[in-house]
């Protein structure tokens, strides 16, 4: 059903943001939640189905979403696609049995239906951009307004079930790259001092042996008593903190283990650039060597464009869909070092 999103990228992956070396990408996201139905965790089946309807009917006054999906006639792996592509979250990827997703052509901005609220309208940009997509978001929210009636309150503002997002239904995603914060051991220090602030980080991939890949996740945790610009200027501050915090990283590593540094970063990139193997794990730490050695100066022949969009179409999703048919992890693996080799000419 997503055959036209073969071969196609992402708006957002083919250029580049503010700090894009250390910034993937930023997503703002407002969650609404339709008058005189119960949130999505006491809904009935049968209120479900209504509330699926009643989205899919506004959305038709909206004429940029030209692709809208049922999550549950989508196979496995295109939901994999989908997720690997941010525009779906993991726990929709598995069950979206009352879902659907609608997505502009250019793959930037999405309304996924049904979910943990009735409605997330979410805009992504490349590196660190926040008014761009909540511009659009907002823009979006204006449109589905005129055809769709939101729970509102006076004095609390939008309603939804997580209280972190009662009020402007505001939530700031920053996808960050930490890689010198980990090997300095400062990324503690960093999540503790986000949370005391109300935000999270958080692993954005992960397995029993922790973080991969040294790519973050930060969020607000508040959306109430605030307007929609004053969390994105503090967001802007926050996230200028974390950056500045890997800068400062950097220079540490460059001024006391330099050759430590550019070993692990060379070694990385001779892997990356010639292995026959490559499972994602080991994609990811090696790809997040080289974006350092790249920020850093030292890698010439490999760019942050390249990085970025391998970081999406090495994932298993993406890998099984350009083989056009069911393959197994060995598999997957050999074509993931092909893909890496015939961009680099390794």
């Amino acid at each position: 059903m997503i055959e036209n999103l073969k071969g196609s990228s992402p708006e957002w992956l083919n250029s580049l943001g503010p700090y894009p070396d250390i910034v993937f990408l930023s997503k703002v996201s407002l969650y609404r939640n339709i008058e005189g139905y119960p949130f999505n965790a006491r809904s009935t089946d049968e209120e479900k189905r209504e509330i699926l309807k009643l989205l899919i009917d506004g959305i038709k006054s909206i004429d940029v979403f030209n692709n809208v999906f049922s999550l549950k006639e989508l196979s496995s792996y295109e939901k994999k696609i989908l997720f690997e592509r941010c525009l779906i979250s993991q726990k929709e990827m598995r069950n979206g049995t009352f879902s659907g997703v609608a997505l502009n052509d250019t793959q930037n901005s999405t309304l996924v239906l049904n979910s943990d609220e009735h409605l997330r309208i979410s805009s992504i940009s490349s590196g660190f951009e926040l008014q761009k997509p909540f511009n659009e978001c907002d823009r979006l929210d204006d449109a589905l307004t005129d055809e769709l009636d939101f729970v509102f309150d006076k004095e609390l503002g939008f309603l939804t079930s997580s209280p972190k997002r009662v009020g402007t239904g505001l939530e700031i995603s920053i996808f960050i790259y930490l890689p010198a914060v980990v090997i300095t051991g400062a990324a503690l220090d960093l999540i503790e001092d986000l949370e005391r602030n109300h935000y999270s980080m958080e692993g954005t991939f992960r397995d029993k042996g922790g973080i991969e890949g040294s790519l973050f996740h930060i969020s607000n945790q508040f959306a109430l008593g605030v307007s929609e610009e004053e969390i994105i200027r503090k967001a802007e501050e926050k996230i200028k903190e974390a950056i500045q915090t890997e800068f400062d990283a950097r220079e540490y590593l460059m001024e006391n283990a330099r050759y430590e540094t550019e070993d692990k970063i060379w070694r990385s990139y001779g892997i990356i650039t010639n292995a026959r193997f490559l499972n994602l794990e080991d994609f990811l730490n090696l790809a997040s060597a080289v974006r350092l050695g790249v920020g850093l100066g030292l890698i010439k022949d490999i760019s942050i464009l390249d990085l970025n969009k391998w970081t999406i179409f090495s994932q298993p999703g993406h890998i099984r869909f350009a083989s056009g048919g069911d393959i197994n992890s060995r598999e997957e693996n050999i074509l993931r070092a092909k893909l890496i080799r015939k961009n680099t000419g390794g």
